[in-house]
């Protein structure tokens, strides 16, 4: 007998040291085996010739400590760097015009003032105001009754925009929900009671005296997952046992109970803690992706506002085109009336008037059109008035030759830190999926004490305890799943590297191009600057040449002159316009690529913006009424 229990000790610890004992790369042999004759199969008789789907073997990789961090290391941008965008303090000013007042670029024409569709136009060398009140939305300074009750520049608009955007209260709930999966994971790792009661009727007929009784049994305690593994119970048990009829005796138990399991292989150690570990993770990649939605949405919004103001300038050079264009025809009449031009002139300027109406009412329609849609992106009714205010902007250019903007990207972005975290969260499983190979090991222990039979549940007595405890070995013959879930790790792994390469060099390009676009940006603004000045000296020597007379060989200008010089003039103030918003935008879009553009409230006013906290902004802490 004793013989029989040696042999049978013998083989059980055979069996349990060939097991254990089986390394990854048996599992992933056996897996890649498999696989590959199914392919090889499959693939033959799907495409009638077998394609090269091996892929590399994957050796065993370790598993840093780092990778069961709750709380992975995150460098942050350093709080020296200057703000992108700074504007100085703003001052009370006057209702009046937006803007710089426009100088009169054209013909010089009578000292007088002119009604021309509502618009007040000083001429002969004066300047050209803006529209009356009822017809010019675009004003600075405090709002008269007729103006909209929205009046935003672009830090307001950031703090309309977080505190009723869709999209910005979407993201917020993301990171709460993150966060609430991170409740539950600590919950399970903390004492919880239980409570459970029932009551059970039992009765019988005349075989069994017609016995019949009420059992009233309630259970109570506390479980606690244990770190490392396993579970400990306390627990009260008390029941009630009364006999309707007298046929049998009443009954009282009680019992305390305090049972424990550890495993001591499969499910031990921080494998146990992979629900705590990968939900605290997972609340610091949520967190990041938050802040990259919020660095990305404040761009977007910049990009809208000051898309929003080179059409207002638009709307503004087609007015003052339109203006200089009105006078020319009126000059190309008088000079007709005088004999000194033919009418063909005088029809040319026509035409380029009506031409020029025509390009009011489009630039004006595409504007409203276009300020539709950031009223949609900040969250506001589209049926509510908005004036898009423009401010005095600093900017300050990032150094593109004095720093390695590449190691900012690398260092400070967000996603390629999640993307390195990711990397270890791969390596992790592979731990987790390597464990799951383990037989399944286990020691119980309990204990457990009650009342003596008649007496009160109340009255405990020590006599009565008893204890048990015990080992489990759950020997793994079938371990198909397990070796599944371990082949799976390791490919999951290889993708998160590979994930992390692409992302390495999506982030090069995306650096590349945006210094590409600022380089650009600067030279087509001065470029712009230029074909104005010299667009402005075509037109007055056109307008010039127009009044005098031609004396011999000299060629006198015609009208055409005047309206080409006018006309390259609205192309060049455009061109400027549209380079000066796109100079700003892909500055910040830089800032946001290489990870350095910072927006919490210690950065500057785009910071305190998206802080959703009101300034006193007429307007800025309104709220929409709920639909």
């Amino acid at each position: 007998m004793n013989r029989t229990a040696a042999d049978f000790r013998t083989v059980l610890l055979l069996l349990l040291a060939t097991t254990a004992g089986c390394s990854g790369a048996r599992y992933r042999r056996w897996a890649d085996s498999q696989v590959n004759r199914i392919l090889a199969d499959r693939t033959q008789t799907t495409l009638d010739y077998r394609p090269e789907t091996q892929i590399a073997a994957t050796p065993d990789v370790p598993v840093p400590a780092r990778a069961y961090e709750k709380v992975p290391v995150t460098p942050v941008v350093p709080k020296d760097l200057p703000p992108p965008l700074a504007t100085p303090e703003p001052v009370e000013v006057e209702y009046g015009p937006l803007g710089p007042e426009a100088r009169w670029i054209g013909l010089p024409v009578p000292e007088e003032t002119q009604e021309q569709n509502g618009t007040s136009v000083r001429l002969g060398g004066g300047d050209v105001g803006a529209a009356t009140v009822g017809e010019n939305p675009f004003a600075y300074g405090p709002p008269l009754p007729r103006q909209p009750a929205h009046r935003f520049d672009l830090f307001q608009s950031l703090q309309y925009a977080v505190q009723h955007s869709r999209q910005y209260q979407g993201e917020l709930e993301g990171l709460y929900l993150a966060a609430l999966d991170v409740t539950l994971e600590r919950h399970l790792l903390s004492p919880r009671p239980f409570l459970r009661t029932g009551a059970e009727y039992a009765g019988g007929q005349q075989t069994v005296d017609y016995r019949s009784a009420l059992a009233v049994t309630t259970r109570g305690g506390v479980r606690q997952r244990l770190p490392y593994g396993g579970e400990v119970v306390a627990e009260a048990l008390v029941g009630f046992v009364d006999t309707l009829d007298r046929h049998a005796a009443n009954a009282e138990e009680a019992s305390l109970v305090l049972s424990g399991s550890l495993p001591l292989l499969r499910g031990a150690g921080m494998v146990n803690l992979e629900g705590l570990i990968s939900s605290e993770r997972g609340l610091v990649y949520t967190v990041r992706e938050f802040e990259e939605f919020r660095r990305s949405f404040a761009v977007n919004i910049a990009r809208s506002y000051f898309g929003l103001l080179a059409r207002q300038q638009s709307v503004r050079n087609r007015r003052l085109n339109y203006d200089n264009l009105s006078v020319l025809t009126e000059r190309t009449r008088a000079l007709f009336g005088a004999g000194r031009i033919s009418f063909l002139e005088v029809q040319r300027s026509e035409q380029a008037l009506l031409q020029a109406e025509q390009g009011v009412i489009a630039a004006r329609e595409q504007y409203q059109n276009t300020l539709d849609d950031f009223k949609i992106l900040l969250g506001m009714p589209v049926e509510e008035e908005l004036a898009v205010i423009p401010v005095a902007l600093d900017l300050n250019m990032p150094d593109l030759e004095g720093q390695d903007v590449f190691e900012d990207a690398f260092r400070h972005r967000l996603d390629m830190q999640t993307a390195r975290d990711r990397i270890d969260d791969a390596r992790r499983q592979i731990g987790i999926a390597r464990n799951g190979l383990l037989p399944d090991l286990s020691l119980t222990a309990q204990g457990q004490a009650g009342n003596r039979q008649d007496d009160p549940a109340r009255k405990l007595d020590s006599r009565t305890l008893t204890y048990s405890a015990g080992v489990t070995l759950d020997i793994p013959i079938d371990q198909l799943p397990e070796r599944n879930a371990y082949r799976q790790a390791l490919i999951q792994f290889e993708r998160a590297r590979r994930a992390y390469e692409q992302l390495r060099e999506e982030v090069v390009t995306d650096v590349l191009a945006d210094v590409r676009s600022i380089r650009s940006s600067e030279a087509s603004l001065q470029i712009a600057q230029q074909s104005i000045e010299l667009a402005e000296r075509r037109l007055d020597l056109a307008s010039e040449l127009l009044r005098q007379p031609g004396t011999g060989t000299a060629r006198r200008a015609d009208a055409r002159d005047v309206v080409d010089a006018q006309q390259d003039l609205l192309e060049a103030q455009d061109d400027y316009e549209q380079n000066r918003a796109e100079l700003q935008v892909q500055v910040l879009q830089f800032l946001q690529n290489t990870g350095t553009l910072r927006v919490d409230p210690e950065a500057g006013l785009l910071g305190r913006a998206l802080r959703g906290e009101s300034r006193g902004a007429a307007g800025a802490s309104d709220k929409v009424p709920a639909q």
